[in-house]
């Protein structure tokens, strides 16, 4: 029988290793590896490359179960923190965030009471007012005392809130705010602004958007 190159019985290695070749090439195998000392040596790296300890086994099964545990607390604090996250968002935006109350005759009028210009508001529920001191605009090239103001209403104490906040509402129908003494205003206008509008080179700005709800009678 002729002997056959190391480099055959390599390529078949894998095969016998695996317990799926013929009988007469696992015979041909076992002789060879019983004459070969480097072949024996790849057959037992083979071996060795397929079989793992039970011990090992275990060992790499607390692992993967140690790092699961570990990649779900992860997941769990991170989805308690985005909860905490939106319910707080979704509070800040029920009770903080304000916005303008649009301006309405049956709702917004300006009085004068003892000498005091006052604004009325008859709705039922307001987060604040916003107004400026009296201040010096000049409009068709007269100068005139002039005072801006605005209400505004969160999503808690507007008409769409009642299923949040079913109680009577603790602002009162019909509540005033004390604007300035009458003699110091000419005009009261009706409009959101901020406080860098307030300077004197931008408060036309204010006034070109603004709704004129009171006027000094002449």
């Amino acid at each position: 029988m002729n002997e056959v190159k190391c480099t055959i019985i390599q390529d078949v290695l894998p095969l016998y290793v695996d317990e799926v070749v013929s009988e007469d090439t696992k015979e041909m195998v076992e002789q060879h590896l019983h004459q070969c000392e480097y072949c024996r040596r790849e057959y037992r790296s083979m071996k060795q490359a397929v079989h793992i300890p039970a011990e090992n086994k275990g060992s790499a099964l607390i692992k993967i179960k140690k790092r699961w545990r570990k990649k779900k607390w992860i997941i769990a604090m991170a989805s308690i923190l985005a909860t905490m996250a939106l319910l707080f968002g979704m509070f800040a935006y029920i009770f903080y965030f304000e916005t303008v109350i649009p301006y309405s005759e049956e709702l917004i009028t300006i009085e004068a009471q003892d000498n005091q210009l006052v604004s009325r508001y008859s709705g039922k529920s307001y987060a604040g007012v916003h107004a400026t001191l009296p201040m010096t605009v000049e409009i068709d090239g007269i100068e005139k005392n002039v005072i801006v103001m605005f209400y505004t209403q969160t999503l808690y104490d507007s008409p769409s809130g009642s299923f949040i906040n079913p109680k009577e509402n603790t602002n009162i129908q019909g509540s005033t705010f004390q604007l300035s003494r009458e003699q110091e205003v000419d005009l009261v206008y009706y409009a959101e602004f901020d406080a860098e509008e307030i300077f004197v080179e931008k408060r036309n700005d204010i006034i070109e958007r603004a709704t004129l709800i009171w006027e000094r009678s002449p």
